[in-house]
């Protein structure tokens, strides 16, 4: 999740306006066929190729990413679909994946889709009226804020997903009080402490996890700290022992060319479930 933290007088926010971490157009010989559908006035993106036998992956993107972040800045979508996968990208915006939005929620973020949509509305129609999600060869993807979405939608639906993958995320909003994207959903920590402990905090409901995830995070990611990732895969190793998650923290940042470093290794993860 993108962070509104001040270092050195000058704001993070500054420091991810240099990086310049918009899309860039990758080059791909593979033959992609793409379907566009509206849901609830939410576009999302339906991209196969000749071959899906290996079951369908849901890829959520960061913080006011574009759903076509994931196939324009890495080599995931034309790996993934030589593979043998059909990718569903819908468009987030800025989403933080909440279950459900409150009164003190900031009124130009309400039209953003929430963890629900994702579970209520999107999922189901794909399986009615496009039989995507159907053969019970489900996967999820996530990056940055998309990664706290992947966790919270496996806690949410724990026997729908067969394996997933969560990047660069953040898994306790408790640890950043002053987390300006927490803050502009559930309101000041100071006033609503236990709706930041309890609801959608993917650390809280951890007892509910049961869908293997590859957690990646790199080690010098200046936006959220790599501790977000391994304190997460710790407490989960405690609180359900011999699960069948994986953890790979390198070196590397919060950008595509670190996300893009992780792709073999989570396709290869997905194989095996």
């Amino acid at each position: 999740m993108i962070k509104f933290r001040i270092l050195g007088g000058i704001t993070l926010l500054f420091i991810l306006a240099m990086m310049d971490e918009k899309c860039y157009a990758q080059q791909s010989s593979v033959a992609i066929k793409i379907e566009t559908i509206q849901l609830n006035g939410v576009a999302v993106d339906i991209k196969y190729g000749i071959n899906i036998s290996k079951g369908d992956i849901l890829v959520l993107p960061g913080w006011n990413f574009s759903r076509k972040c994931w196939c324009d800045s890495s080599t995931f979508c034309t790996k993934a679909i030589s593979a043998g996968y059909r990718l569903i990208f819908p468009e987030m915006g800025k989403s933080i994946y909440a279950s459900h939005y409150y009164q003190e929620t900031r009124n130009d973020w309400r039209i953003y889709p929430t963890l629900l949509w994702l579970a209520d509305s999107l999922i189901p129609y794909l399986q009615n009226s496009k039989g995507i999600f159907s053969k019970k060869r489900n996967y999820i993807i996530g990056l940055s804020t998309g990664a706290r979405g992947v966790v919270l939608l496996c806690e949410q639906l724990p026997a729908f997903f067969n394996a997933g993958a969560a990047l660069s995320g953040d898994y306790d909003q408790t640890t950043e009080p002053n987390d300006n994207l927490i803050r502009g959903v559930y309101g000041p920590f100071a006033s609503f402490q236990q709706r930041w402990q309890t609801e959608d905090n993917p650390i809280y409901k951890l007892q509910n996890l049961r869908t293997p995830i590859y957690f990646g995070h790199a080690i010098n990611d200046p936006i959220v700290p790599s501790v977000q990732t391994s304190y997460f895969f710790t407490q989960l190793n405690k609180k359900i022992p011999g699960n069948k998650c994986q953890l790979s923290i390198k070196q590397g940042g919060h950008y595509f060319k670190y996300w893009d470093s992780e792709v073999n290794q989570i396709l290869n993860y997905f194989s095996k479930f």
